[in-house]
């Protein structure tokens, strides 16, 4: 008789998602959370809110990011039966990426209306569309024959999810290579693509 190791529970794949999701989440909060008191201490308020308009529109880019990321995570996941070592690496390379968007959001929020902007958005954007490259990748390598087992009540085949699979990463793809780019170009366009 083989022996044959077990493969990780999806419980605790969505528990260590989960934690991850939050940290990245409350990471990105912190920024905000620091201009608090030079904000208090101004004698224009509203000002000096204004004043910091690049903080508060990158945190707001970046929580819709990670939030749409989360949602989307879980709105897939629940339909997998058991895990194999596809779905566990699938899973951790998209928390890579998820633990690295506040740094992203951050590098936003320093560089919106300076002479550095276009990196900014630059580096952004390779936070925004590393996940969808490297999971494009990783399907490809398997010619998106992914070995998940879906559960009985998938509203679609489990055909038909691998066929909508490679599209929507194809096109989210071929944003991130014209958008990112385009960053250099015309950084408010960038911005713009990034938020559709």
């Amino acid at each position: 008789m083989a022996m044959q190791i077990k493969h990780i529970s999806h419980k605790l794949i969505d528990t260590l998602s989960d934690g991850v999701f939050s940290i990245a989440l409350t990471l990105l909060g912190l920024d905000v959370l620091s201009l608090a008191h030079g904000i208090s201490k101004s004698e224009d308020f509203n000002s000096a809110m204004f004043e910091h308009w690049p903080t508060f529109f990158a945190y707001a880019l970046g929580f819709v990011v990670l939030f749409s990321w989360w949602y989307q995570y879980h709105v897939t996941s629940q339909y997998v039966v058991g895990t194999n070592a596809f779905i566990v690496w699938n899973h951790g390379l998209t928390l890579g990426w998820v633990a690295l968007m506040p740094f992203g959001a951050a590098i936003l929020a320093e560089n919106l209306n300076t002479p550095n902007m276009k990196w900014g958005v630059f580096y952004f954007g390779i936070c925004l569309f590393g996940t969808v490259w490297t999971n494009w990748i990783f399907f490809a390598c398997v010619k998106f024959n992914s070995p998940i087992e879906y559960t009985e009540d998938l509203p679609l085949t489990a055909d038909e999810m691998r066929r909508a699979t490679a599209i929507f990463l194809s096109i989210a793809v071929v944003m991130g290579v014209v958008l990112v780019p385009l960053s250099l170009i015309n950084s408010w366009a960038a911005l713009i693509g990034y938020g559709i």
